[in-house]
C-alpha cells in the first residue's frame, strides 16, 4: 500500500500537478504512512527524475519550477507530521543553510532543512541566491556549528571553494563544519574545495551532519 502512495506522489511531481501531489500527501498522512518515507521514496524520486530530464535537455526551467511547486505542495502537507514526530529534546547543533549566489533552486535545500529540523537540529534557512558574504554573516550571527551549501547549477559551484577561502581569510575556518550537496556536486569536488562533508540526499545529509557533530547516526 505504501508503494502505491510513493508512486502516486512521484507521478504527481513528474506530471507537474501540484493539486494531485497535495491530495496524495494528505491521504498518505491520514493513512499513517511515515512522513520521512513519503519524502525519500516519493518526492525525492519525482525530483530526481525531473532533474535528470533537465540535465538531458528533455525538459526546461519552467517545467522544473512547476515540478518544484508540486513538490512544495506535498511538503507543506507532510511537514507538520514530520516535525511532530521529530526530536523535542536538546538540539543537536545549529545549522545555517542556503542555496548559493545566482542559483534560485531551493526545493532540495528546503527538504534538507526540514529533515534536519525533524532530526533535532536548530536550522536557520537563508533561502536561495545567497552570496558567500551573506552566508558568512549569518553563520557568525547565529553562532552556527554547520554551514550547509546547496547548488543545482554547475555555473554556481565556484561559490563553495570561495566560501571556504573566505573562512580562511577571516581566520575562522575551524569554527564551522561545511556540508555541501546538490546535483552537480560529488565527494571529490567537496574534498578538493576543502569542505568537511558531502551528502547526495536529505537522509544522508542528516547522517553526515550528525557525524560532523560527533553524534552516532
Amino acid at each position: 500500500m505504501s508503494q502505491t502512495h510513493f508512486d502516486a506522489l512521484r507521478d504527481a511531481i513528474t506530471s507537474l500537478n501540484a493539486a494531485t501531489a497535495s491530495e496524495v500527501a494528505t491521504k498518505a498522512i491520514e493513512e499513517g504512512i511515515e512522513p520521512v518515507d513519503l519524502i525519500t521514496n516519493g518526492i525525492r524520486c519525482g525530483l530526481d527524475i525531473m532533474g535528470e530530464k533537465f540535465s538531458n535537455g528533455d525538459c526546461f526551467l519552467p517545467e522544473l519550477m512547476l515540478a518544484g511547486r508540486a513538490a512544495d505542495s506535498a511538503v507543506s502537507i507532510i511537514e507538520p507530521a514530520l516535525l511532530a514526530s521529530g526530536n523535542d529534546e536538546e538540539k543537536l547543533g545549529k545549522v545555517v543553510i542556503a542555496t548559493v549566489k545566482d542559483d534560485l533552486h531551493d526545493i532540495g535545500k528546503n527538504i534538507v532543512a526540514l529533515m534536519l529540523r525533524s532530526a533535532g537540529f536548530d536550522v536557520v534557512d537563508l533561502g536561495c541566491d545567497k552570496s558567500k558574504e551573506e552566508i558568512f554573516a549569518a553563520a557568525e550571527e547565529h553562532n552556527a556549528d554547520i554551514v550547509g551549501l546547496s547548488t543545482l547549477m554547475t555555473t554556481c559551484m565556484a561559490v563553495i571553494p570561495e566560501f571556504i577561502q573566505l573562512l580562511n581569510d577571516k581566520g575562522v575556518r575551524g569554527n564551522y563544519k561545511v556540508l555541501v550537496g546538490g546535483a552537480p556536486l560529488n565527494p571529490k569536488f567537496a574534498e578538493d574545495a576543502g569542505c568537511d562533508g558531502y551528502a547526495a540526499d536529505a537522509s544522508k545529509c542528516v547522517d553526515m551532519a550528525k557525524q560532523l557533530m560527533g553524534i552516532a547516526a
